[in-house]
């Protein structure tokens, strides 16, 4: 059995997650300016923008390279976990998990959970999980002058990263649970439509052909003479 052979039924619209990836890229790259020039914070300025570069270039490739107008099991899998990785760079880069923007991390999955198969939706789920593990404890310092003053307890810390995963798997559950509905409401709708127009089809040939037959069968027809006879006079 092939991982991903339920592709053809979990699909992606490519214009909506091209609108989403862009706002999502715009909104990062006027957040790091913003906080860099106006409120004088200090941090990794260049890698990040190479990071956020990243994103953008795979959206411009996604937008007039790729030629599907749906995507996929498998490219939406691999797309979602690009931005799953270029939005953990950032969080790695500007704090870690204390980051208050770290909660931007479970969006990609959730999102994923009512356009991708189960087992799609398992991988994402599991590889956030690890990268909030990692952020937890691996992570640049938050960007000066905050890091000098943000003091927290160990358990307030740790309780950020469990409070992301709890609600990352509870969103997913609840996105993927009403996104199955809406599917299988798609599929029996579309079932009765293919039924329907074939009904509609057989009995219009039926409806043709009997009227065909009564048609040529009228005595008009079958009087040769007075056929002639109705052709002379005209």
């Amino acid at each position: 059995m092939k991982f991903f052979e339920t592709s053809k039924y979990f699909s992606l619209k490519k214009s909506t997650y091209i609108d989403l990836r862009s706002i999502a890229i715009i909104g990062q790259l006027t957040t790091i300016n913003v906080v860099y020039f106006f409120l004088n914070f200090e941090f990794n300025f260049i890698l990040v923008n190479l990071v956020i570069l990243v994103g953008g270039l795979s959206n411009l490739y996604l937008a007039y390279i790729h030629e599907k107008t749906q995507l996929l099991d498998k490219e939406s899998f691999f797309f979602l976990l690009i931005d799953i990785l270029q939005l953990s760079c950032l969080i790695y880069l500007t704090g870690g998990i204390a980051n208050p923007f770290s909660i931007f991390l479970i969006i990609p999955t959730i999102f994923s959970s009512s356009n991708l198969g189960f087992r799609s939706n398992l991988l994402l789920v599991s590889f956030t999980t690890l990268i909030i593990i990692l952020l937890t404890f691996f992570s640049y310092p938050l960007p000066y002058p905050i890091n000098i003053h943000f003091h927290v307890g160990i358990y307030y810390y740790y309780s950020i990263p469990i409070s992301l995963i709890i609600a990352l798997i509870f969103l997913n559950y609840f996105a993927l649970s009403f996104g199955t509905e809406s599917r299988v409401r798609k599929e029996a709708l579309n079932k009765m439509e293919e039924i329907m127009s074939k009904e509609h089809g057989t009995f219009i040939s039926g409806w043709s052909s009997r009227r065909r037959r009564s048609f040529l069968g009228h005595p008009f027809f079958n009087n040769k003479d007075h056929i002639f006879r109705s052709i002379k006079t005209i």
